[in-house]
């Protein structure tokens, strides 16, 4: 009788478990907080992110959210158990239980629709195709970023949101007719939909379809090599000219996937109006959208970068190489490169004042015949804006309101078009002019004298001046490539050039390390890299700075398990620690080092709201100069600098190796100087805790000294010997 019981009473759940299982169309309807049961195929998988999954059951399509959904994949049967709790206006069910009931069956197949239909309530959450569209945009396809799609008469918007992994991010938004597949999903009251990855684009007929943006290398004076890639083959095809009717071409009928063509017989210093064409085997075509690349100039070339703080000279890899630190002159250089303005002078800046004189520079410039123009944040005080002369051309951005940010620029162009090569300069960096940004706060700027950059920028200002575009508003309509003295610049602006991308590809070059101070870092995108390289790389550290005072983010959490607390600080003074640059491979002039510096901090609004100007520069010599600031910030905030193992600064005044390593008893440290100084040798733990220290007698010469390192639990160690103004930093490795 008691078998008998158990069974009725498991039928019994049985049966009230299935009675509280639901359609998902009655899931929908259903009040904010209940509990419900669906059961429905997966229609993605992680390309969204490891917690979130649309469903459907042939009634509708429902969002599901949670951390167990990370190993659900697309075709997947589950059934799960849930909260309704509606995010935004989309229908989304908080994920309690699930229950996996089998895999790889077919998913529902999208719904054939068109814009004005399918952008609606009832098809949230499902799979649905609209044909014959064209992107509103160009460029690249970019993580939390909105384009457009059109059908000549109606609009629709197509989102990649946060936390996107999948194949799109980084390739071309089509430039011809296509049909978009995509989730169907909504914030706030727009609807938007989200492609799964490169087949949710469909293209018409067989063409060979671009997967990369134009690609410019082998820059000169007077050409460069144009390159991108298709998925299918195709011949070449590259038309270029001085303006967008573009006028020259050069052909290559070899049919190939990746396509490259040498332009020759341009002028040095001018910027060409470039685009691509590629016609397969069938007759279909693809093309590119219009892109503009810059020759190399006949200007000096020079980079020169300044710091408002002081530095530490130790760390600089020659004494040729010290960092410039502007000791409350910030103000005035920015003057004097005013006052030698000859015809024209652009500034965008997020902020300024007249406290240090530098309006009154400005109007002084125009009313001495100089072309002055301003661009500035809706923000400005109107005293301010106001009190420059009618003879300025000015204009504010429109007020921060979504999906517009602010205008965050700082960069001043000063006589670009100049006929005398040596005349045009590009200033940019972190700096604001205000009185506080200019005197107290911890900034960059870096100065470029390049007529082709200048000119690359003055395209960019014309964009918001001239076009008055702004944010999202805005076009990939600048040359990215440059060549200076023989080191590769790459420049993009925010939010139209995918710049979120291309910090994150820059962070995950790193072999050795990565040096930052960020006054905004918002975004895991970035920090994750920083934080993956330590299983990539074994040689490999970071440390950092960031201004923000909360340690509970995102991004604070995702790096210091690696980095430690040791090596990952938050500002500790009063004054603002506000630049935005990262260092990457400081210590290896053979791993490419570059310094990723400018306007724009590493948040959702940095990347995609805001006008914003970095630029990447690939230089031994730039990337130790940032180094020597870096190290006097660190170790204001109580931080051990370190350098890593490929200990490669180009220094031949000083050497240094330790051996054996890994180690177990102990460890030679040998090294080479030629400064007749006492040298300081240091045994330092991952804490930033010295555990041996030693003083060394001031001779030239080869040294060596032995360390024991018995009594050392097994772990990483760094070995730091100064001497002078020079110093070195090995990592070793301690077994047992």
């Amino acid at each position: 009788m008691k078998y008998i019981f158990t069974i009725a009473i498991l039928f019994s759940l049985i049966i009230k478990s299935n009675a509280q299982l639901v359609s998902i169309a009655t899931a929908r309807v259903a009040a904010t907080g209940a509990t419900v049961t669906v059961r429905g195929i997966v229609s993605n998988g992680a390309e969204f992110g490891g917690s979130l999954r649309y469903i459907q059951d042939g009634t509708a399509g429902v969002a599901l959210y949670g951390s167990t959904l990370s190993s659900i994949n697309r075709g997947d049967s589950i059934e799960i158990t849930g909260t309704i709790s509606p995010y935004q206006n989309l229908m989304e069910i908080a994920v309690t239980s699930k229950t996996l009931i089998n895999t790889g069956n077919p998913i529902h197949p999208p719904l054939l629709l068109t814009i004005p239909i399918g952008y609606a309530e009832q098809y949230e959450g499902q799979l649905v195709q609209i044909n014959a569209v064209n992107f509103s945009s160009t460029g690249t396809f970019s993580v939390n970023a909105t384009t457009n799609i059109t059908d000549g008469s109606n609009t629709g918007n197509v989102r990649i949101n946060s936390g996107y992994v999948g194949n799109l991010t980084g390739t071309i938004i089509p430039t011809s007719t296509v049909g978009v597949v995509g989730i169907m999903g909504q914030f706030m009251t727009n609807y938007q939909l989200q492609p799964r990855d490169l087949a949710d684009i469909i293209q018409v007929g067989n063409p060979p379809v671009l997967t990369t943006i134009l690609q410019q290398t082998n820059i000169s004076t007077t050409g460069f090599t144009v390159g991108f890639t298709t998925q299918n083959t195709g011949n070449t095809i590259i038309r270029y000219g001085l303006t967008n009717a573009l006028g020259s071409e050069e052909l290559n009928q070899s049919l190939t996937t990746n396509h490259s063509v040498n332009l020759t017989g341009l002028t040095p210093g001018t910027l060409y109006y470039v685009k691509g064409i590629t016609i397969s085997a069938s007759g279909d075509t693809s093309f590119s959208y219009i892109q503009v690349m810059g020759t190399q100039s006949l200007s000096t070339q020079s980079i020169t970068c300044y710091f408002n703080h002081p530095t530490d000279s130790s760390f600089a890899s020659s004494p040729s190489n010290y960092a410039h630190y502007l000791n409350n002159i910030s103000a005035d250089t920015l003057k004097a490169y005013i006052s030698r303005a000859t015809s024209t002078i652009d500034i965008a800046i997020y902020n300024l004042d007249d406290v240090n004189g530098i309006v009154t520079a400005l109007n002084l410039a125009a009313t001495n015949g100089v072309t002055v123009r301003v661009v500035c944040d809706d923000g400005v005080s109107s005293t301010v804006y106001n009190s420059f002369i009618g003879a300025i051309q000015k204009i504010k951005s429109p007020p921060s309101n979504l999906p517009y940010g602010i205008m965050h620029d700082k960069f001043l162009i000063i006589d670009a078009n100049s006929t005398n090569p040596n005349a045009p300069i590009v200033w940019t960096g972190s700096m604001n002019f205000t009185a506080d940004q200019v005197n107290v706060d911890a900034q960059n700027i870096v100065i470029f004298q390049d007529q082709t950059m200048a000119r690359g920028y003055t395209l960019e200002f014309n964009e918001m001046l001239i076009g008055q575009k702004f944010g999202p508003d805005k076009t990939d309509n600048t040359p990215h490539e440059y060549v200076l003295q023989g080191n590769r610049i790459e420049q993009y602006f925010s939010p139209s050039d995918g710049m979120s991308l291309k910090i994150k590809n820059a962070l995950l070059t790193a072999n050795t390390s990565v040096h930052f101070i960020l006054f905004s870092f918002t975004r895991t995108d970035q920090a994750y890299p920083i934080a993956d390289n330590y299983q990539s790389h074994p040689n490999y550290f970071a440390q950092g700075i960031m201004h923000d005072t909360a340690q509970s983010t995102a991004v604070y959490n995702a790096m210091v398990a690696p980095m430690t607390t040791a090596n990952l600080k938050l500002n500790s003074f009063s004054w603002l620690m506000h630049h935005k640059y990262a260092i990457v491979d400081a210590d290896d002039q053979f791993s490419d080092p570059q310094v990723i510096t400018g306007s724009c901090n590493w948040t959702s609004s940095g990347f995609t709201r805001n006008d914003e100007n970095d630029v990447f520069i690939h230089s031994n010599e730039i990337a130790n100069q940032y180094l020597q600031e870096f190290a006097k910030r660190f170790q204001e905030q109580g931080g051990v600098v370190m350098v890593g193992i490929n200990n490669l600064l180009s220094n031949s005044h000083f050497e240094l190796t330790a051996f054996p390593n890994p180690a177990t008893e102990n460890i030679v440290v040998n090294f080479f100087s030629e400064n007749v100084s006492n040298t300081i040798i240091e045994l330092i733990d991952v804490q930033g805790k010295i555990v041996q220290h030693f003083n060394e007698e001031a001779s030239s010469g080869n040294h060596s000294i032995e360390l024991n390192t018995a009594s050392l639990s097994a772990g990483l160690y760094f070995i730091k010997v100064q001497s002078g103004s020079f110093s070195k930093t090995e990592k070793i490795i301690v077994v047992r």
